[in-house]
């Protein structure tokens, strides 16, 4: 009789397991919804806060995050240093992108 009875309780976990496994992905589906929806928004408040098309702003970040790429492989290897180029040449080579003395989290003004 232990046998049935450990079988019914597999069966009835099974059971809620599925039904959990169905809402977790459920939930799942509408938390992608909801973070699509949040990064659109802050892309826009970037855009907006910086007065740049989206474009412009994909650009922007491109170049800042290519500079952080190429610092770091500066600080990786002191091997491969450049006379040529600096951090304070970077600065003046990417003044075009629009900055302001506000923190980043600055956004919700």
């Amino acid at each position: 009789m232990a046998t049935t009875s450990i079988a019914d309780k597999l069966a009835k976990l099974e059971k809620k397991i599925a039904k959990r496994q169905a809402t977790i992905a459920e939930e799942q589906k509408q938390l992608d919804k909801e973070m699509e929806e949040y990064n659109k928004l802050y892309l826009t408040a970037l855009a907006n806060k910086y007065k740049l098309s989206g474009k412009d702003l994909f650009s922007a970040i491109e170049r800042e995050h290519d500079q952080l790429e190429k610092l770091r492989e500066g600080e990786q290897s002191d091997d491969d240093t450049d006379s040529n180029s600096t951090v304070g040449d970077t600065a003046v080579k990417h003044s075009s992108f629009p900055r302001n003395n506000m923190s980043e989290g600055a956004l919700n003004e």
